[in-house]
């Protein structure tokens, strides 16, 4: 789906802080200011957004709104539920695509999706922030992957001076929490995300419920810090917000009220109360400008009260449009330079920057897991777990023919539930997933570094948990003695498990929710050993099963390698009948019943698994790998969409 893009040629004002020429923080900050001079106007005009239902046009949730915001100025969204604040934000942000007639502009410019993502950064109403870095690890983080030029020295300053000024330097090293282990506080946390944001240099900061959940002591000193950094750099900064406190409304310069997505007051905060006086509806003792006009524009439960449900609001919005002034914006003198981002960055940069941001993306997912226990930390406990288990059940095998049987089923015990326990990834994935939307939609990366560095990550630590379970089990089992055996059952099993760990990633991608990713999870492992070969012979299945999803399964592939790596070179002892003559009975077809043994090439052949070729099995394994990997993409890339 492509992203949402009003109908304007694509120019913006370039950014000094992208050029390699920027040799310290306090320059890159001098720039800032520059690109952001107090004549810089930021204006939205004719906004309206209407709701599909189900195919056919429903209400306005936005009704041809205009407003303008200076840079270094704060502009206060505010209305009751269902107003269309969130809807306006993300207009504002091309999130949503408008009726036709709207317009953006920043100083007479028009801007599309793509210059308001290079120029912006969006905070969500979720802290999206992974539990197990520091604050200040987080916000350094945000900074390297935007900021790709910039040496250790200049990302510390910046990012100091940001924590300085949100008040977060008394839990810089603070890690920020996760379920097992507390962390810092909500307001914290909104103030950490409201870093990550500012961090990078945005000319535009948008906040939806930037408050929300925070007491007002916390809300006011969210609010006082990104104004603080607003007006230091000029940043325009527009932010939806529920029924702040005085001291919250104070920092904002100006507000607009909206009451069904139509515009009821658009101004200086300070106007607000002389508004409402002049209106007849003096602000009473105790109250705040802005409280008190939401007892006009709520009409939520004018019937309850016995009022009629549109008067008042309707009373307000015409009030103010008889008092608005027609009066236009002056024009801006800012000189405006056209740039894109093939100017940007070019062929050569576009890699330069994928690789970066791939190498970044690693280094912090591999902090994550390593300090993460909902990430392999259980997955490794349970694997270790799962290998004593085999061990202490299977001991000791040894090559009578009787044991030929509980060989296959620790090969099929070992691949399969082993790749059932891929689950246990799913949270921490969850967690990488919900930063990964967070920060790909503010334009810190594509979804290509993420994958890669997900994939480059996951390849140690599966293959540690693997060996793990492998130095337990293989020997205690007794399964065929030497090194060459036991490292083709160490890499055909690790082979197995990537699969099932990309299969997992690619349900938790579409379905956010452990317990119904869980349940999708075991549903299709299941469906995975039905089809496989184990059970019921292959060539028992009914033709539609074996001439499809019986050549997809990994599991399948996975285990015949296993058998065949353990049972090519053994041979088994077979027993005797009792009575007067006693002859050999072998559990499995001999080819040399004459010395009452059955070779384990014969019980390949009877599985109808004995000519599998190593190296192309392991090349289908890691086909289907790449292909999973490539699904993840996809699904990312769609969900982003």
């Amino acid at each position: 789906m492509p992203m949402p893009v009003y109908k304007f040629q694509a120019v913006f004002y370039p950014d000094p802080l992208l050029s390699p020429s920027m040799s310290s923080p306090s320059h890159g900050d001098k720039s800032t200011q520059d690109a952001n001079p107090s004549g810089s106007v930021l204006s939205f005009s004719h906004l309206s957004y209407q709701a599909d239902s189900k195919g056919a046009k429903g209400r306005l949730l936005v009704d041809d709104v205009s407003v303008s915001v200076r840079a270094g100025e704060l502009l206060a969204i505010m209305g009751p539920s269902g107003a269309g604040k969130s809807t306006l934000l993300d207009l504002m942000a091309f999130r949503k695509t408008p009726l036709k007639g709207a317009s953006a502009t920043l100083n007479g410019v028009t801007l599309t999706a793509q210059s308001m993502q290079k120029m912006s950064n969006f905070v969500e109403q979720e802290d999206a922030l992974l539990g197990v870095l520091t604050v200040r690890e987080t916000v350094s983080y945000a900074l390297r992957l935007h900021l790709p030029m910039l040496s250790p020295r200049e990302v510390a300053a910046r990012v100091n001076r940001v924590l300085t000024a949100l008040g977060l330097q008394s839990c810089a090293d603070q890690r920020i929490g996760t379920p097992i282990s507390r962390g810092i506080s909500g307001g914290q946390k909104r103030r950490v995300t409201a870093a990550c944001a500012t961090v990078t240099y945005p000319k535009i900061l948008l906040l939806d419920e930037a408050t929300s959940g925070l007491d007002s002591t916390s809300a006011r000193e969210v609010m006082s810090a990104i104004r603080a950094l607003a007006v230091a750099e000029g940043i325009i900064v527009i932010a939806t917000i529920h029924q702040p406190s005085l001291e919250t409304l104070s920092q904002f310069t100006d507000i607009l009220l909206l009451a069904d997505g139509q515009t009821c007051f658009s101004g200086k905060v300070d106007d607000l109360e002389g508004f409402l006086e002049n209106w007849g509806h003096p602000v009473g003792k105790f109250r705040t400008p802005s409280d008190h006009a939401m007892n006009f524009l709520n009409n939520d439960f004018a019937e309850a009260t016995g009022r009629d449900s549109n008067s008042d609001a309707r009373a307000f919005r015409e009030f103010y449009l008889s008092t608005k002034p027609e009066s236009a914006l002056p024009d801006s003198e800012f000189q405006v330079l056209s740039n894109n981002s093939e100017d940007t960055y070019g062929e050569a940069g576009a890699v330069g920057t994928l690789f970066w941001n791939t190498m970044v993306l690693s280094e912090r997912t591999a902090v994550n897991y390593s300090r993460n226990l909902l990430a392999y930390g259980v997955r490794a406990g349970m694997y270790a777990g799962m290998g004593f288990m085999l061990a202490t059940i299977w001991i000791r095998l040894g090559t009578h023919d009787s044991t030929i049987n509980d060989r296959l089923s620790v090969h099929f015990f070992s691949v399969a539930f082993l790749a059932f326990m891929s689950v246990a990834g799913i949270p921490g994935f969850l967690e990488e997933r919900a930063v990964y939307y967070r920060e790909t939609k503010n334009g810190l990366y594509t979804t290509l570094p993420f994958v890669l560095s997900n994939t480059l990550v996951n390849l140690p630590f599966l293959f540690l948990c693997t060996l793990l379970f492998t130095l337990i089990s293989y020997w205690a089992i007794g399964l065929h003695p030497g090194g060459r055996a036991f490292f083709r059952f160490l890499g055909f099993l690790y082979l197995a498990l990537l699969a099932a760990e990309s299969q997992m990633l690619i349900i938790a991608s579409f379905i956010p929710i452990f317990v119904a990713a869980l349940a999708i999870g075991a549903f299709v492992n299941g469906f995975w050993m039905s089809v496989g070969g184990y059970f019921i012979k292959a060539r028992s299945l009914p033709r539609f099963w074996y001439y499809s999803f019986h050549y997809m399964d990994y599991q399948r592939y996975a285990f015949e390698l296993l058998t065949n790596s353990d049972l090519r070179g053994l041979t088994f002892k077979c027993g005797t009948t009792t009575g007067i003559n006693s002859t050999c009975a072998c559990a499995y077809p001999s080819s040399t019943p004459e010395t009452c043994t059955v070779s384990g090439a014969d019980v390949l052949r009877y599985l109808e698994i004995g000519d599998i070729d190593y190296g192309k099995w392991a090349a289908i394994l890691v086909g289907i790998t790449i292909i999973y990997r490539i699904g993840l993409y996809l699904a990312l890339k769609a969900r982003s969409n």
